[in-house]
């Protein structure tokens, strides 16, 4: 029995790998590439939908490249980091959106992320600030990003940027766009497949060949692809296969467009448990001409709320902001969400009070 077995398993082996040979000779496998627009690209997971892209950038045009230069080798605006933690080092890890990226800031040293790290060195505390914000992203697609790639550094400290777009999905239609360039590639596209199984011909024949025929055309989607920026769709990337073939751009759209906050707090309370990390959120204010009539506070007493319900710190900006309009003519933002770099250091220097102010963590098991 135990030969026979063998020699079926050894028949199938061999019928694979000729009709491998077969598919590959023929050219009847379509090319698989990543979808790439600027600095972005499609997801894996699709409720992250899209992540950055590793890209050196030194052209005039900023649609879809949000700054020039060069990215680390995960796509995020920040210098290399190792993924073993340094004996004695306090470990941050920042999720946020465009703000914490530092959009409209020249200078990646201009941006709170390493600003807040030479303050909180300078008072004692050897600190090491690791950015993962992309622009655009809620809180679904914060933690989801959190839980993809930052947990592997071990932080001792999760640090959110909310800003008052959290609860939105206001991406500049970056996901919109990169679905759409998707369809117009017969959705052939590496994000929804298996990043060891693409390699084979075989597969990619019968994934998008066979298979293909016999679905129904996708939705088409609801928003149009936007925004005037140029980029290359190219790369390999890995693979998520868990919405099921032929979904349409609407239902990836629906995945991260609703208000995600509440279930995500609940989210990232769990995952702080399991690792044990502390969380702090600083909420950034919406930078309104003056802050003695300000429109949002309760937005700002939503979150605190929050923050308090899951057992998480947390750290106003609006007064630090305001605090600093007064003290300086430098401008603080540079539209109604973005800071200056003046404005980063102000938000910079609040966080680190407040990451100093924080209780003592835990020992780790």
């Amino acid at each position: 029995m135990l030969k026979k077995l063998a020699l079926m398993a050894a028949g199938v082996l061999v019928a694979l790998l000729a009709a491998e040979l077969l598919v590959r000779a023929a050219g009847a496998a379509p090319k698989v590439y990543a979808i790439r627009k600027g600095r972005f690209q499609l997801s894996h997971n699709p409720r992250i939908g899209y992540e950055p892209a590793p890209l050196v950038y030194t052209g005039r045009d900023l649609s879809f490249y949000d700054y020039l230069g060069a990215s680390n080798s995960l796509g995020f605006r920040d210098r290399e980091h190792a993924v073993a933690k340094p004996k004695g080092v306090y470990r941050i890890v920042v999720i946020g959106d465009s703000i914490a990226a530092g959009l409209h800031v020249e200078r990646n040293e201009d941006v709170f992320p390493p600003i807040l790290e030479g303050l909180l060195d300078q008072a004692g505390l050897h600190a090491e600030v690791i950015n993962l914000a992309v622009s655009g992203y809620n809180t679904q697609q914060e933690v989801e990003m959190l839980r993809d790639k930052g947990l592997q550094y071990h932080p001792d400290l999760v640090l959110v940027a909310y800003t008052m777009s959290s609860r939105e999905h206001l991406d500049g239609d970056i996901l919109a766009t990169l679905l759409a360039a998707e369809q117009r590639q017969g959705g052939v596209s590496s994000a929804r497949v298996n990043s060891w199984l693409v390699k084979s011909a075989l597969y990619r024949f019968v994934r998008f060949r066979v298979l293909a025929a016999r679905r129904p055309p996708p939705r088409p989607a609801a928003a149009a692809a936007g925004g005037t920026g140029t980029g290359g769709e190219a790369a390999a990337a890995a693979g998520d296969e868990g919405n099921g073939p032929g979904a349409g751009p609407q239902h990836y759209l629906d995945l991260v467009s609703a208000d995600t906050v509440a279930s995500y707090f609940g989210v990232l309370r769990q995952l702080a448990g399991q690792r044990r990390f502390q969380v702090l959120v600083a909420v950034f204010p919406r930078f309104v001409r003056t802050f003695s009539y300000y429109t949002f506070g309760r937005q700002h007493q939503f979150v605190a709320a929050l923050a308090k319900e899951n057992g998480f710190a947390l750290v106003d900006l609006l007064v630090p902001f305001s605090d600093c309009r007064k003290a300086s003519a430098e401008p603080i933002s540079s539209d109604y969400f973005h800071p200056t770099p003046y404005g980063h250091r102000c938000a910079a220097a609040a966080i680190a009070r407040a990451v100093l102010a924080l209780p003592p963590r835990p020992p780790s098991p």
